[in-house]
């Protein structure tokens, strides 16, 4: 059991790591993925702004002869002081010739100077299902670009649109992705505490184990405890029968060899039937039960009442009582078999009589020791299951207190939410204990 305790502890432990750190991740990556996703609307939003305030008609006529003229320069300048204005790494145009080949850069915006920047109708990185977007004149925005020449970057584009409705072209911008860098490392900044709780919780639940594994073992210990002293006392019982049975037949022995010397062969035999008689009885004990603890206690009960000449039978079903624990079952019908062994033995040898039932139906078990005996009065019955309280006489050969075993049977009971009664008569002494399933 302790090495199925050591692993629920593991695979609790490895699962709320687990459970913690995907929850970390998928954190940073939602929050990443947020981030982008607004970075991208902020750069098409600007897109439109600039879309919108273009001289399509200048870039008609770029269009139709594409080289650095006039028109050219003037929307160079004009997208060039866009990127001024705004967040964006660059501001440009681009051309679609069909929804799989890489779009081309017409015009973008840099200084009025002489410097190789880029040459009309170079390829861009557009993705393709972007670029199949912005064919169908469609805006668009990527996810983060990794470009080996450029860096790291968000792109967004709108269309460019002439008088007649038509898309002549697509304005695009480029955000950088720098700052989604920054928001990944504010995402684990903040996941500190997180992480700090989560290591908190693994604590309480390692320390909530070991507190659970140590009560675990003291119940156990307690319990075997007990189990070793219901036991040892039904052990003790059975050898005290057994040195009675032994001590009796020594007895016949010699009342056998005293008859034999003197001649008298015929009170002999007589003597060694009655004998023959009792050992029939010894030879009857042997009781089999589903519960191993039922068995022992048939066995040690049905010596302790023949060695005092006490008429015993048991009366079970095949039920296994699994539902009370064993140390229970015996303490509970051992206290009250002693009992009845007791009362018993205040008759005559002919009327000693003891029926014991223990069965299980629909509402549960039901527990029976019915003995004859002397009758209890009804001011006896009020206070039997009172602790300490005793009917027997100091001078009782066996000291053991029956006011003290009819109290712990009481408290049995109450564990299992059972109860008992308490009938008796000038013919008999009944105990009954039911418990509910």
């Amino acid at each position: 059991m302790n090495g199925k305790i050591k692993l629920i502890i593991i695979l609790s432990v490895t699962l709320l790591l687990c459970l913690t750190s995907i929850n970390i991740l998928l954190s940073y990556f939602t929050a990443k993925k947020a981030a982008e996703i607004s970075v991208a609307n902020n750069a098409l939003e600007i897109a439109i702004s600039i879309a919108e305030s273009m001289d399509v008609a200048a870039y008609e006529r770029f269009l139709e002869n594409p080289e650095r003229n006039e028109d050219y320069w003037k929307i160079r300048e004009k997208l060039y002081s866009a990127k001024q204005n705004t967040a964006a790494l660059y501001v440009y145009t681009l051309a679609f010739e069909d929804p799989k080949s890489p779009p081309k850069v017409m015009i973008a915006g840099f200084p009025r100077d002489n410097n190789p920047y880029y040459e009309i109708g170079m390829d861009c990185m557009v993705p393709l299902n972007q670029i199949q977007r912005a064919f169908n004149g469609e805006s668009y925005f990527t996810g983060k670009i990794d470009d080996p020449h450029y860096g790291e970057y968000i792109s967004a584009g709108t269309p460019i649109i002439n008088n007649q409705g038509e898309t002549i072209g697509f304005l695009s911008i480029d955000i950088s992705t720098s700052r989604l860098d920054r928001i990944g490392d504010t995402v684990i900044k903040n996941s500190i505490p997180g992480f700090i709780l989560s290591g908190l919780l693994v604590i309480a639940l390692l320390t909530t184990f070991v507190l659970i594994q140590k009560w675990y073992n003291h119940e156990l210990k307690k319990q075997i405890g007990d189990t070793e002293e219901t036991y040892h006392t039904e052990i003790q019982s059975l050898i005290t029968s057994v040195r009675s049975v032994r001590h009796d037949f020594a007895n016949h022995i010699q009342v056998l060899n005293g008859l034999l010397k003197l001649g008298k062969h015929q009170d002999a035999l007589d003597y060694s039937n009655s004998m023959r008689e009792e050992a029939q009885l010894l030879y009857q004990i042997p009781i089999r039960s589903n519960n191993p603890a039922l068995s022992v206690l048939f066995q040690t009960k049905t010596l302790a009442a023949q060695s005092q000449n006490i008429d015993i039978h048991f009366h079970h079903s095949d039920s296994s009582f699994e539902k009370v624990l064993p140390t229970d079952l015996i303490k509970l019908l051992s206290n009250l078999v002693d009992n009845a062994i007791d009362a018993a033995s205040e008759l005559p040898k002919e009327t000693r009589k003891i029926e014991v039932w223990c069965e299980e139906n629909s509402a549960g078990y039901r527990f029976t020791v019915s003995n004859s005996g002397p009758v209890i009065p009804p001011e006896v019955k009020e206070k039997i299951f009172t602790p300490g309280f005793s009917t027997k006489t100091k001078n009782h050969s066996n000291n053991r207190v029956r006011g003290q075993g009819l109290y712990i049977v009481k408290q049995i009971v109450e564990k299992y939410n059972g109860r008992i009664s308490l009938e008796s008569n000038e013919e008999r002494t009944t105990f009954e204990i039911r418990i509910p399933s």
